[in-house]
């Protein structure tokens, strides 16, 4: 029995309790056997494990970086030769999309023992397992996902890994080597979930409660890490001992495997290197707390900054600053890494297809909504008569009411001109005033503007826009 048979046992039943449609307080409470449908063979449900189990190491090693789904296709291989793509596709489609849990839970100033009306209803749909990015395909485990591998592994919380670490001289006094990497990768596991943990709490310590669980368990996390931490040391010193490897050395030869006493020195010495980064984590996150440092980090909008930038530019020292420390030190050398580049150009490629792609323009089908070409038709002469006695900016076309036609609205039509002035006629261009303005249609609407856009057949600068611009696409002087 795998340690996932073991997490699909203990949660199984509890689906079946969350999908009954049995009504409360119904006299009929006789169950039968749940009727399932699917192939009855663990056929799926073999290859999603393999391939989150798959993710869990390749998290570890890219430290949670995406996958491509050709290296898991290669790694399910392995076991099943001449597997198709399309049912890995499956496969992560269906783990990548998320489901509705509901539940209920006591409020905040409840405990577990609340009356069923103190108990409100919840659901969530975090229930996503693996991460999928939409252009390239390529996936990693979500923080639900990787909950899941982790409680497959059956891996306890850091407070009681001290006794994990105690199978370690249990396993050397056993000669048990082979067992040591697996109880030290079991503790790195608890490890690392605290601290992802306190990083999260540091991004946004009001999550859930989770900074004064923390406060609380500050004490046992350091005494917890403190016996670990020296339980590990004593069974690498007795690594070192004479007797020792010359039981290791003899253990090693009935083996099949080629072992060497460095890798059981590694296992051990990794699970120390990251109790010393815990503790770290741990007393900067409560040297934070203490002097009021530590606050809530919401979700930056980078398009507003940048918009907030152009409108009021940063300082110029601070400009400077940031220009020096992000820019190359030499322009005209720097060139690129393949290496970090290659990962984003990986697509997903079907199989190869004999059919030939041709983009035959002439053959496009007419556009559906003939309302641009109807404007365009009704109103362009009169536009371009218009245009010739003066330019036209954007605030008097709307006053004019050039946006009004067949009884309906085309202030898209119109906007359109602005944009794309072939549509009038090819010697037209655009000059910008920088004078805002602000109208407000007949129906309520209002348009704004920061700048003043103009059509007109400008031969050189009006002068009511000194500051007027070209488009990028016309070659006339504005």
């Amino acid at each position: 029995m795998t340690a996932w048979s073991k997490l699909l046992i203990a949660t199984t039943r509890l689906i079946d309790l969350h999908d009954s449609a049995h009504e409360p307080g119904s006299p009929f409470v006789q169950v039968s056997q749940e009727q399932r449908r699917g192939l009855r063979d663990g056929y799926w449900l073999d290859l999603g494990c393999l391939l989150l189990d798959y993710l869990l190491d390749e998290d570890f090693a890219t430290n949670s970086a995406f996958v491509s789904q050709s290296r898991c296709l290669n790694h399910l291989r392995e076991v099943y030769p001449g597997l198709p793509h399309d049912d890995l596709s499956f496969v992560i489609n269906l783990l990548s999309t998320p489901s509705e849990i509901h539940f209920r839970q006591p409020s905040s100033t409840m405990g577990d023992g609340a009356t069923a009306e103190e108990r409100s209803r919840r659901s969530t749909k975090r229930t996503a397992l693996i991460e999928k990015q939409g252009q390239t395909g390529q996936v990693r485990l979500t923080p639900s996902g990787r909950q899941a591998v982790t409680l497959a592994s059956q891996v306890e919380d850091l407070l009681y890994s001290e006794y994990d670490a105690a199978k370690v001289l249990a396993a050397l006094a056993r000669g048990d080597f082979s067992r040591i990497p697996d109880i030290t990768n079991q503790i790195l596991l608890a490890i690392r979930a605290l601290t992802q943990e306190l990083r999260r709490v540091r991004e946004n310590p009001t999550r859930e409660g989770k900074l004064s669980a923390l406060l609380d368990n500050e004490r046992h996390y350091h005494n917890a890490l403190t016996n670990i931490q020296q339980t590990l040391l004593d069974a690498r010193a007795q690594l070192a001992t004479p007797r020792l490897m010359e039981r290791f050395e003899s253990w090693r030869e009935a083996q099949s495997d080629d072992w060497d006493l460095r890798v059981l020195s590694s296992a051990i010495g990794r699970v120390l290197t990251a109790i010393e980064n815990l503790s770290r984590r741990l007393s900067e996150l409560l040297a934070d707390i203490a002097e009021g440092r530590i606050q809530a980090m919401g979700v930056i909008d980078f398009q507003d900054m940048a918009r907030q930038l152009l409108e009021v530019p940063p300082a110029g020292a601070l400009r400077d600053a940031v220009v020096a420390r992000m820019m190359p030190l030499h322009v005209q050398a720097a060139f690129p890494r393949l290496a970090p580049l290659v990962p984003l150009l990986e697509s997903r490629r079907a199989d190869v297809s004999p059919v030939a792609l041709v983009f035959d323009e002439a053959r496009d089908a007419a556009p559906e909504d003939p309302l641009l070409a109807r404007f365009l038709e009704a109103r362009g002469p009169a536009l371009r008569q218009r245009l010739k006695r003066a330019p036209l900016s954007l605030p008097e076309a709307l006053t004019e009411g050039w946006h009004r036609f067949e009884e309906g609205d085309c202030l898209a039509q119109l906007l359109n001109t602005f944009v794309d002035t072939e549509l009038l006629a090819p010697g037209l261009t655009v000059g910008i005033d920088a004078t805002p303005f602000e109208l407000e249609l007949d129906d309520g609407r209002r348009i704004e503007g920061a700048v003043t856009p103009s059509l007109g057949f400008f031969l050189q600068a009006p002068a009511a826009a000194p500051n007027a611009i070209s488009r990028i696409d016309q070659d006339e002087p504005v």
